[in-house]
């Protein structure tokens, strides 16, 4: 599944890697009432009883380069076995993995960068740079006791530090490729990054990952966030910049195909969806 546009200057797709089936709302969005929570996922037209999200990988034609912006779930099945359809949605489009130039990551959860090596240990896109914050590369890499991040860190192991060699950091503010700044947005990890776009766009990545509950509840601290109280900080300075520039956003986890705008709603906000074209 694809959808065609345009950042600016630049040539823009949304590709499908497929649905996650995540947790009980309560699980996840920690600080709200269950009933709270599965009344505004209702009047969404989403179950009240399960988080489902859908993971929109960005493709950017840039300075003559492919750019994939995160790559989904790969060939794992602990979120359902309806995603990894990304191979599948680059031949729809057309694009040959061996044609893709970067691979740009948000973070280095699971579904953001499980696409990167195949089952047989051979990179899935042959000829790409990696580019990730330092932060996020020095966390993963760095001799510490685990927990909830062992899976995590798991898939660093297998689908990044084998490339080790490939991989470019990123500070924030960098202008890395054209038309494109980092953003770094800490909180969900300690590097996550944001992505700006020549234009008035913005890929948020984890910061908001929910639509409508990361927007209705932004002070809710996630239970998928590395450090809680910081992802609400986080998340509160970059919806408050979205809405206030006006910005066009690609959200990763949204409705298909994730495209729209932020808009102040009485102390808090709501995701505005753009038009299908």
């Amino acid at each position: 599944m694809i959808h065609r546009f345009e950042i600016g200057d630049m040539r823009a797709t949304i590709l499908s890697d497929g649905p996650l089936r995540l947790g009980r709302p309560g699980r996840i969005f920690t600080d709200t009432p269950a009933a709270a929570l599965g009344a505004a996922l209702a009047a969404a037209g989403q179950a009240p009883d399960r988080i489902f999200v859908e993971q929109n990988c960005l493709l950017l034609e840039t300075g003559g380069k492919r750019v994939l912006f995160d790559n989904g779930m790969g060939t794992d099945t602990m979120f359902g076995t309806a995603c990894g359809r990304l191979p599948n949605s680059l031949a729809e489009a057309g694009v040959g993995p061996e044609t893709i130039d970067a691979l740009v990551l948000t973070h280095a959860h699971s579904d953001h960068c499980w696409g990167t090596m195949g089952d047989d240990g051979t990179p899935n896109f042959p000829n790409a740079s990696i580019y990730m914050a330092e932060q996020e590369l020095a966390f993963w890499t760095a001799d510490r006791i685990t927990s909830q991040d062992d899976v995590s860190l798991a898939g660093v192991r297998k689908h990044l530090l084998p490339l080790r060699d490939r991989i470019v950091t990123l500070r924030d503010g960098e202008a890395f490729l054209p038309g494109v700044q980092a953003w770094l947005t800490p909180g969900h990890t300690p590097g996550h990054l944001a992505f700006l776009f020549d234009g008035g766009w913005c890929l948020t990545g984890d910061v908001a990952f929910h639509e409508p509950l990361s927007y209705a509840y932004p002070d809710d601290r996630s239970s998928y966030d590395a450090d809680p109280d910081q992802g609400v900080t986080t998340r509160r300075r970059m919806l408050d910049r979205l809405a206030s520039e006006r910005l066009n956003v690609v959200g990763y986890h949204h409705p298909w195909p994730g495209l729209g705008q932020v808009e102040r709603a009485g102390g808090v906000y709501r995701f505005v969806a753009a038009q299908a074209s």
